[in-house]
């Protein structure tokens, strides 16, 4: 049975350290080859960071629902190619000069609605693109950087890769994918650039991921489990750091230093009484703790739903199941919903199905519906290549209120007016009504707002306020009686730290 090798202390990678904390880090993008930048996504906009003064330089300003996604910087440095969702509601691969300008648009098809670039080849003259058409086929292909049509290497049904990279001749490219045979474990290939000969390059089970080259080019780097391992493409590996955490490996820069983003703390769901939600608050799961958030109770007061993290890191949306939880016996029921991301769950107010914002396996962002009796999930409210948190939903008799663009609209997408109409919808409150509103009570008894770490309580006898715990997050719900609030607590960051590679 193949094992892994612990190299002797001397050969082991330096300890890695953080390097950029700050709240505007994002994990999209990638260190340049030489060193000197990093790219990332401020506030939607294309951002290029100095790594020895810390600055960034924003090379885009994004308007609308517009905003910038993946990016990868030329083996020069001169020239920087990222994903842009566009104001027809899909992406394109764009390519800037670091030192601004005017972006051109290298790839351009509604019916490939993501587009994800990952390395560029050392001449400058291609770009590793990922394609995933609306038909959940995604296509490893080569995007010519001066223009032209895209030159597809290989289509995968249903399948992601989490990262690719090309070799430093520019001869092959690497990449993962689930093993043959297996829908949980992954493992990693190697492709010629011309697409002819493909080569699996880890045959041990287990979850293998996120592939970088060496910059010798005869090996490469890779995550297994939260282990960074070292493989030469013969096969012979070795442990170089253990217990690296949530990481996702961005790239290797030539004097051989890893840049990783590092997904750092927790989060849980708590139930706490209205009148007592710091010092009362007991966590709700017992089976799935310190992954959960997003919660939303049945129409009953008897089941809770949530969100709960699942399987490896993605640099994307985390991978969310839906868990439904029996208040009276404790039972946690993961239910069999399928999409490719989950943002909110909430019960229809029948309490015969839930309703979930998100995005589907089509690409389709908006709200779902999942049936629990027949467990399946229908989209109610759509739009191809949409955003993939789905609108802002208020469950109603008979269907739901949802936000569109500011924009409130009911389940027959007709308008309703401005979302601070919707109190007065809801209950008869008097306008107008604080903003910021997020969680709701049905009505005739009172309406429910979180504001900072304040949990309002709007009657027509007046206004009380209760405080919320300090490490509060997006995420809460009140029963239907008003006497129990379920909500979102911990701390989750995103960093960039580097490790030197031995």
């Amino acid at each position: 049975m193949f094992r892994y090798v612990i190299l002797a202390s001397a050969l082991l990678a330096a300890a890695p350290r953080p390097v950029f904390t700050d709240a505007l880090v994002t994990l999209l993008g990638a260190p340049s080859h030489d060193g000197r930048f990093l790219s990332l996504v401020e506030q939607g906009d294309l951002a290029i960071r100095d790594l020895s003064t810390r600055r960034s330089v924003r090379l885009t300003r994004a308007q609308g629902r517009e905003f910038a996604y993946f990016s990868a910087i030329s083996r020069d440095s001169k020239s920087v190619a990222y994903a842009w969702f566009n104001a027809e509601g899909f992406y394109e691969l764009r390519v800037l000069p670091l030192a601004g300008g005017e972006p051109r648009t290298l790839f351009r098809n509604p019916e490939a609605g993501f587009v994800q670039p990952c390395a560029w080849t050392p001449d400058g003259k291609f770009i590793l693109t990922l394609l995933f058409r609306k038909d959940n086929v995604s296509q490893i292909a080569l995007v010519p950087a001066a223009g032209g049509p895209a030159q597809v290497l290989r289509s995968l049904n249903w399948v992601y890769p989490k990262r690719m990279d090309i070799s430093p001749d520019g001869s092959t490219l690497i990449y993962d994918s689930f093993a043959p045979g297996s829908t949980t474990d992954r493992t990693i290939y190697s492709l010629t650039l011309d697409g002819t000969t493909e080569r699996r390059l880890v045959e041990e089970p287990g979850n293998h991921l996120f592939p970088l080259y060496a910059p010798d080019g005869k090996s490469f780097y890779h995550l297994s489990g939260d282990a960074l391992v070292h493989r030469s493409l013969q096969g012979s590996a070795r442990i170089v750091q253990a217990g690296m955490g949530r990481a996702l490996p961005l790239g290797i820069t030539s004097a051989g230093k890893l840049y990783y983003g590092l997904r750092q703390g927790t989060s849980d769901v708590f139930l706490a009484p209205v009148g007592n939600t710091v010092q009362g608050a007991r966590r709700a799961s017992a089976r799935f703790p310190n992954r959960n958030l997003a919660p939303g109770f049945s129409p009953g007061g008897k089941q809770l739903a949530y969100l709960s993290r699942r399987g490896a890191e993605n640099f994307g949306q985390d991978s969310r199941a839906v868990v439904t939880l029996d208040l009276e016996s404790g039972e946690e029921t993961e239910q069999p919903v399928r999409m490719a991301h989950i943002e909110r769950v909430q019960w229809s107010f029948d309490g015969r199905a839930l309703l979930l914002s998100g995005t589907d396996g089509k690409g389709r962002g908006g709200l779902f519906s999942f049936d629990l009796s027949t467990r399946r999930t229908t989209p109610l409210v759509t739009e191809p290549g949409g955003a993939p948190k789905g609108y802002d939903f208020y469950p109603r008799p008979g269907g739901f209120f949802y936000v569109d663009a500011g924009v409130l609209k009911n389940e027959k997408q007709e308008l309703e007016g401005s979302l601070a109409d919707l109190p007065a919808r809801l209950a008869g409150f008097p306008l107008p009504f604080p903003s910021g509103v997020t969680v709701w009570l049905p009505p005739p008894d009172a309406l429910f707002a979180v504001r900072g770490t304040d949990l309002l309580r709007f009657s027509r006898d007046g206004e009380t306020r209760t405080s919320l715990p300090g490490n509060l997050q997006p995420g809460a719900s009140i029963s239907r009686d008003g006497k129990t609030i379920a909500l979102t607590a911990g701390r989750e960051t995103r960093e960039i730290w580097v490790v030197e590679l031995p």
